[in-house]
């Protein structure tokens, strides 16, 4: 019943989040040509690079872009909202349910993340509206909604042959419509959740530079690090979700939603302990799906940021200094204690036994880091991920019908080098003779490293 009744309330908060979406019609359309002078359009000067390095038409199901933008945060606000227009199709974005909200929404900014307060005046303009606009959201610009269903390791210095600290991630989605997915309709039609990505970087003349991988949003981030070597993945939560969940933008919220708070993290803090004080500081509300968060950084600190879902209060569980430090989709507070063997199953989202179990998954990572015999290579921190890559059909993760999950990339973060290497998900290939079941095709893996 519990299964049952969680995978409703996702559909309940799914839908008023689209319903907002679609209020903002009257939005004016600016469509993008690089400075037309029959139109007056000018493109934003912070626009470095914008440019598809994975082509759907190319054999993928997944397109992949590379951004890259430099300058003040208001000419990158006004890149952003140009790249939502042109290249996703944000034609509109969402309103607030009154004025008094996008007041609170603007002033929260302002206090809390003065990039994201000069970005909204850039992504304002971009869309014709005035910088002080009350009425629409000016922080999100969503395109194709979705969560992140994923595993990760964080690896201090002194467990990596090369010295560097590594985040080794895969994330994971079904790659199917948003509609489909909540059963609204059978139709496949249209863009798939998770299936237009990008690698983002962000080089401003305020805040600290990032390069971060995600979906979604074009101001979120699902994986990153940052010019000070501070790194962060977000991954969904199975137990924080239900009816916690808010409409993606505009409505009634003020503070963060967790797909930004990621790049709020990135932009402003450079250590630890300064993301566990911005975690606390900020009034952060989940929409699409519940989330919890690792921060880790260049010196060997790590914590898993989540929240007590009765209480709402925020909880860090700090890794073991010299040793990988583990999350998947299941709170790590609750299980801090629990001996490998005692960890429970999500029997009431996932089948019994099911390789994908968030527990099995975290069990099976570490073994592997358990029985590691001296210190790790680069590729020996990817191929462990490899081991919990799903191969499987399940309703999970607010999914009203048991649909086939497909790792969407898998990412090696550098925190010395701030360098990430990927490997981004192309198609299914052949059956496996021994499993019966879908393999999968990768790209080759591609390093990006930051400027500077």
């Amino acid at each position: 019943m519990l299964f049952m009744s969680r995978r409703f309330a996702v559909l309940l908060a799914l839908i008023p989040a689209l319903f907002y979406i679609a209020l903002a019609a009257e939005v004016p359309h600016i469509n993008p040509h690089v400075n037309d002078p029959t139109t007056g359009y000018q493109q934003s000067p912070a626009i470095l690079k914008d440019e598809i390095i994975i082509a759907k038409d190319n054999g993928s199901r997944v397109e992949w872009r590379h951004i890259i933008l430099q300058g003040n945060n208001t000419e990158i606000g006004m890149a952003l909202g140009q790249i939502a227009q042109k290249d996703y199709g944000v034609e509109s974005l969402s309103k607030y349910a009154g004025p008094i909200y996008g007041k609170a929404r603007r002033e929260y900014m302002e206090k809390n993340y003065p990039p994201m307060f000069e970005r909204m005046a850039g992504i304002a303009k971009a869309y014709g509206l005035p910088a002080d606009n009350y009425t629409f959201d000016t922080t999100t610009l969503a395109y194709d909604a979705g969560s992140m269903a994923c595993s990760m390791i964080y690896f201090p210095p002194e467990t990596m042959i090369s010295g560097h600290a590594t985040a080794s991630r895969n994330t994971e989605w079904y790659l199917v419509p948003m509609d489909y997915y909540i059963n609204m309709t059978d139709n496949m039609t249209g863009n798939a959740a998770a299936s237009r990505d990008f690698l983002m970087e962000i080089y401003p003349d305020q805040g600290y530079s990032t390069m971060v991988l995600s979906m979604i949003d074009l101001n979120s981030a699902t994986d990153g690090l940052n010019s000070e070597g501070l790194g962060i993945s977000m991954l969904e939560d199975s137990y924080m979700g239900g009816d916690k969940m808010a409409p993606l933008a505009g409505a009634r919220d003020s503070g963060i939603n967790n797909l930004q708070l990621a790049r709020l993290i990135l932009e402003t803090c450079k250590t630890v302990e300064e993301a566990k004080i911005a975690f606390l500081n900020n009034r952060e509300f989940f929409s699409a799906d519940a989330s919890h968060y690792m921060v880790y950084d260049s010196s060997g600190n790590s914590t898993v940021v989540e929240w007590n879902r009765t209480s709402e209060s925020v909880i860090f569980t700090d890794g073991i200094k010299g040793k990988p430090n583990i999350m998947t989709n299941h709170p790590i507070y609750l299980y801090t204690n629990y001996a490998l063997e005692d960890l429970p199953r999500e029997m009431d989202l996932i089948p019994y036994g099911d390789p994908y179990d968030s527990f099995i998954r975290y069990i099976t990572l570490s073994n592997i880091t358990n029985s590691q015999k001296g210190k790790f290579t680069d590729m020996q921190a990817a191929d462990a991920l490899s081991a919990v890559s799903p191969n499987t059909v399940i309703a999970a993760e607010g999914a009203m019908r048991p649909l086939p999950i497909n790792t969407i990339y898998h990412v090696l973060m550098d925190l010395d080098n701030r360098s990430m290497m990927v490997k981004f998900y192309l198609n299914n290939g052949p059956v496996d003779p021994e499993t019966k079941k879908n393999t999968s095709i990768f790209s080759p893996y591609m390093t990006f490293k930051m400027n500077g």
